[in-house]
């Protein structure tokens, strides 16, 4: 039963963490960077796949820099605010360690110099440490029950959800599945190979955390339905393809 609650676990947190991660890394730190510079703010794209936005045309850090620097920040506060006690809140450290990891990842194949090296096993250090704290909260005696159980909870409920944005999204390359999938396995292989006696902490999966995750995902699987509906509105009534501009140095906030 436990096995299960794990897997069940894993399905129903894996979009929340997912999309969230997406919002926080590519989202935020342009609309942030337009409210602070008073530069107008244009929302590329609010869908289930992702949210993704452009603000300024000086940019301080690279992009894949400023989305490093955000899974950085948002991991220490997980750890700080003890978010980690939770199964999901170590689960987000990986997934926030796994989305920034995939730009450094493409550069290193470009020979894009040594910053993208460096990048890379930063944000791949970070997914090691997740997993981590998962196993310090799942326990494991040795390799193949550590690496089951990290299989469980986040390898298999990643590979189902980008199994489902394969068919939903029919123009996704098999190859881009591989360069999010294949990093996210090997992490799990080196979390489960660190030297260290894990005795599991706390009582197992709880089923309140994993209604608390259904949940979620529920409700942002609505917003995200009722955001698009409204991106299409305004794209309408303006008679252009459907967009949205936030206006975040103009004080009102308003879409056109």
């Amino acid at each position: 039963m436990r096995w299960l609650r794990l897997l069940l676990l894993g399905l129903a947190s894996v979009y929340p963490l997912y999309w969230t991660a997406q919002f926080i890394l590519f989202f935020l730190p342009e609309t942030l960077a337009g409210f602070w510079l008073g530069e107008p703010v244009r929302v590329v794209s609010i869908s289930y796949l992702q949210a993704a936005a452009e603000g300024r045309g000086h940019a301080f850090l690279p992009a894949e820099w400023e989305a490093l620097g955000m899974a950085l920040v948002a991991s220490a506060l997980i750890v700080g605010l003890r978010g980690d006690r939770f199964l999901t809140g170590g689960f987000a450290i990986v997934v926030f360690g796994q989305v920034a990891l995939v730009p450094f990842f493409s550069l290193v194949f470009l020979a894009s110099g040594p910053s993208a090296y460096l990048g890379a096993a930063l944000a791949f250090s970070l997914a090691v440490f997740g997993l981590y704290r998962i196993l310090r909260r799942t326990g494991g005696f040795d390799f193949f029950e550590r690496l089951a159980l990290l299989s469980l909870l986040v390898v298999l409920p990643e590979a189902g959800l980008w199994l489902a944005f394969r068919v939903a999204y029919p123009f996704f390359d098999s190859r881009f599945l591989l360069l999010v999938l294949a990093p996210l396995y090997v992490t799990a292989i080196v979390a489960a190979l660190l030297p260290a006696k894990f005795a599991a902490e706390g009582s197992g999966v709880p089923w309140t955390e994993i209604l608390a995750s259904s949940a979620a995902a529920c409700l942002l699987v609505v917003a995200i339905g009722l955001s698009s509906r409204t991106l299409y509105f305004f794209g309408s009534r303006s008679g252009e393809a459907p967009k949205a501009v936030y206006l975040a140095g103009d004080g009102g906030g308003m879409l056109t």
